[in-house]
């Protein structure tokens, strides 16, 4: 009797298990413990800890990856600096505003700069950021020594007077002649206008001119291309990047999980184990390991059989594209994401 009364437990214990299991939509567990060497690698957040690196959440946005896809960028700035831009809109009252931060070339922030888009647009142009709208524009010089004074723009034909040779002959010689210019395109009351900023004598300038049609101007004629992104957050690609190497996988459940394609096109389903992603780079001279909670590793014929990686949050949830993305200074600092809405830095502890 108590031998059928020892069976009919482990049944029983064995059917909530089974139950468990497909209640989450696990279908297995991995019961093989994490190989020991990996037990002290730990994931990117602001509970690292270590004897060689310093990790802190840099910036963090409450924009949604559908209404900006990369919603935090780097990108180069004078005197060897990088400059941070981060959406910090968090509520109607800050619709429209950015984040600036200045960082020198040891990974410090120098400065900050908080501005309202919708109030001027900035292009940010070496030295210098020019803000305009349709009708105003100015200019400071905050990249190069933190000045936000507005300095005036000056502008020419204004009322239109000049015939358009002289207009054409002026862009002309200016293009040939200063290193800084572009151009910005302007409709006002039905007429199309093109804007000429360009930088002459320690002085910017704005040129007006009537034209006879919208032409948007060419993207190496706007100030964009003075702007060099180095770095973004939300970047949709489930292969590693170069500077990133997959080390081990250590898989925990196996569930069956969703791939939507868009489009219209029907997705599909996958089952595959999900589990410990561990990954390294160099930062410095060091070795940097992290890993990954939740991940699903795919490969297959189609793209000669490399890595892709997944988040997969639970089963039956769609699959979502996972890149350890990382900018690393040469200068011993990085930055890192793996999403579209939060950014980490990480710096070299000094030795004592």
């Amino acid at each position: 009797m108590q031998d059928k009364s020892v069976n009919t437990s482990t049944f029983i214990t064995l059917l909530i298990s089974i139950f468990s299991y497909s209640c989450h939509g696990i279908l297995e567990r991995n019961e093989q413990p994490l190989d020991s060497a990996y037990v002290p690698v730990q994931e990117i957040n602001e509970n690292y800890r270590s004897d060689i690196f310093e990790v802190k959440l840099f910036c963090k946005t409450q924009v949604s990856s559908s209404s900006s896809p990369n919603p935090i960028r780097i990108f180069q700035s004078v005197n060897n600096q990088l400059i941070v831009s981060c959406d910090a809109e968090k509520n109607v009252k800050t619709q429209g505003d950015m984040v600036y931060y200045k960082i020198k070339n040891n990974g410090t922030v120098e400065d900050s700069l908080q501005l309202n888009l919708n109030q001027y647009w900035p292009d940010f142009i070496d030295d210098f950021i020019i803000f305009t709208t349709d009708d105003q524009s100015y200019y400071t010089t905050w990249p190069q020594n933190g000045d936000t004074s507005r300095h005036a723009i000056q502008i020419l034909n204004q009322d239109l007077n000049w015939n358009e040779e002289k207009v054409n002959k002026k862009i002309e010689q200016v293009k040939k002649n200063v290193p800084y210019w572009f151009l910005k395109n302007v409709t006002k009351n039905d007429q199309y206008y093109m804007q000429f900023f360009y930088y002459e004598n320690k002085q910017w300038y704005l040129l007006w001119q009537k034209v006879s049609e919208y032409k948007s101007p060419d993207d190496q004629e706007t100030a964009n291309r003075f702007r060099k992104d180095v770095f973004w957050t939300g970047e949709i690609d489930p292969y590693l990047p170069e500077n990133v190497n997959f080390v081990h996988f250590h898989p925990e459940e196996k569930l069956k999980y969703s791939h939507n394609i868009g489009g219209g096109s029907p997705g599909f389903s996958v089952t595959n184990w999900r589990g410990k992603a561990f990954f390294q780079t160099k930062i410095g001279e060091n070795d940097f390991n992290f890993f990954s909670p939740h991940i699903a590793v795919e490969k297959e014929k189609f793209d000669n059989y490399k890595n892709r990686f997944y988040t997969i949050v639970e089963s039956s949830y769609p699959a979502i594209t996972f890149r350890p993305s990382f900018y690393i200074s040469p200068n011993g600092f990085a930055f890192y994401s793996s999403n579209s809405q939060s950014m980490y830095i990480i710096h070299q502890k000094t030795s004592q």
